[in-house]
């Protein structure tokens, strides 16, 4: 598990996670026109992306097996390699590479490509955008500083992300996964992808605070917004008149008689927010009102948003 820290100015920022592209190299089953509009979108606007895996399709889990198995001779393994790697560059230059330098870090998917070097397509990617390969599952803790000058740490938002396992119908498949984590794993915001659906849910947690000085005032409980995302797909489940060679045929959501999802990505937005607390006390030296006196604190507690 990797874990990673960024430095972030004392403002909202937007984080967009992108993943599940499954790039072959056809704009008839990948939306592509799509996923270059919602990349130029964020870069205008600043934003942060993550990668959730899946970024071109080759190959599977069983196809790297069975690839490995097959005792290719030298020359059919470097065509292959050829191959991947035109199609994370293609990916790259078509609709990627505008956001290079403004990635938190790509986690690994399941369809990728194990290259002859010893690194994959997914590792390749990362390069490209001049980020870090953040393997299958990561912590990426965003840092706000009110004063970068001094590196006073106002507070953090914690993100976990994995590109996710296993199959849902439903629409709440992925939060359904999701929402055991945070029992198990701290958390601001839990993301997850391979599952295709856009879907989001807040779920609140509680937690306690004291004075200070005891005493003087009772404890308060606070509420913390903790967001559940499933990041979404760009990969179009019908498509008219696709053909496997000159045979009418479906994809593998055709096939499969899957429910066409929403296509597109989530963005999630995080304001820095502290609460500043005043609380009575009787052993300060300067006084708030007669025989009174005022002990100030403040509570970290971001606000957290997700637009679909």
């Amino acid at each position: 598990m990797e874990l990673v820290t960024y430095d972030l100015p004392w403002k909202p920022a937007t984080i967009m996670p992108v993943g599940d592209i499954q790039w072959f190299g056809d704009d008839h089953e990948v939306a592509l026109e799509k996923l270059r509009a919602h990349i130029a979108w964020g870069v205008e606007r600043g934003a942060w992306f993550i990668g959730m895996g899946d970024y071109i399709d080759a190959f599977s889990p069983s196809n790297r097996q069975r690839l490995k198995s097959a005792g290719l001779y030298d020359n059919a393994n470097r065509v292959l390699d050829e191959a991947a790697r035109n199609l994370v560059k293609e990916l790259y230059e078509r609709a990627l590479k505008p956001s290079a330098g403004r990635w938190l870090g790509l986690l690994a998917g399941h369809h990728y490509a194990e290259l002859r070097d010893g690194t994959t397509t997914d590792q390749m990617l990362a390069g490209l955008l001049k980020t870090r390969h953040l393997g299958d599952c990561a912590y990426v803790r965003l840092r706000f500083r009110r004063d970068p000058a001094h590196r006073t740490t106002s507070g953090a938002v914690l993100i976990w992300a994995h590109h996710g396992q296993g199959a849902g119908k439903s629409i709440a498949a992925p939060v359904q996964k999701l929402e055991s984590m945070p029992a198990t794993f701290e958390g601001d915001i839990f993301l997850m992808g391979h599952q295709s659906k856009i879907v989001a849910a807040p779920m609140d947690r509680c937690f306690p605070t004291w004075p200070r000085l005891d005493g003087v005032q009772p404890p308060r409980i606070y509420h913390k917004t903790v967001l559940l995302v499933g990041t979404g797909s760009f990969m179009r489940g019908y498509v008219e008149g696709r053909r496997e060679g000159l045979t009418p045929a479906g994809t593998y959501v055709e096939k499969g008689m899957m429910r066409p999802v929403s296509l597109g990505a989530p963005v999630i937005t995080v304001t820095p927010r502290v609460k500043e607390v005043a609380r009575e006390s009787d052993s300060r030296p300067k006084p708030h009102r007669k025989g009174q006196y005022r002990e100030h604190s403040s509570v970290w507690l971001p606000d957290l948003r997700v637009s679909l």
